[in-house]
């Protein structure tokens, strides 16, 4: 399992360089826009519309990013206080919630970038799935990276229960 975490990450990681990549594009872009606009009176007629794009390739990557990391918001007050196979329980659930989730964003992201394959952006001509095809994309690195944390859980609960002989640590 080690070894899927290991080509997960390094897959992932050119997501993440790609989203580095279209960050620093989007700024330059809106810099040049906002010059052109404002100094010169004319602009990039495309600015505003790849601008999007970009941004929304941004929030799914970062998205997955935050499964990857298990930076979206957690409540640890309770299941602090609590025994620890509470605490187990609750992580389990979040794991198979986040994987019920991904499926959700595959199923419904693949749907929607296939309508919006028969648009076409107005400004640039390009093809509307290209807002919507890292739907599904980044639903992909949720459900895999949230499997594999589901698989750690329960190995470690496994572990645990092993080696306490089934009695519960508070």
């Amino acid at each position: 399992m080690k070894v899927f975490k290991k080509y997960l990450d390094k897959v992932f990681n050119w997501a993440l360089v790609l989203a580095m990549v279209l960050l620093v594009a989007m700024v330059i872009i809106v810099f040049t826009n906002v010059v052109l606009r404002y100094g010169f009176n004319s602009g990039i007629r495309w600015a505003e519309e790849i601008s999007l794009v970009i941004v929304i390739w941004f929030t799914f990557i970062a998205m997955a990013l935050g499964v990857k990391e298990n930076l979206h918001i957690n409540i640890t007050i309770l299941p602090k206080k609590l025994p620890r196979v509470f605490n187990d329980s609750l992580n389990l659930v979040k794991y198979i919630l986040e994987i019920v989730i991904g499926f959700i964003l595959l199923y419904f992201g693949i749907g929607v970038t296939r309508n919006a394959a028969m648009s076409k952006l107005p400004a640039t001509g390009i093809t509307n799935a290209v807002n919507y095809i890292i739907v599904p994309i980044a639903a992909i690195f949720i459900i895999l990276y949230a499997a594999y944390f589901l698989y750690v859980a329960i190995a470690d609960l496994k572990r645990v229960h092993d080696t306490t002989g089934g009695k519960s640590n508070a």
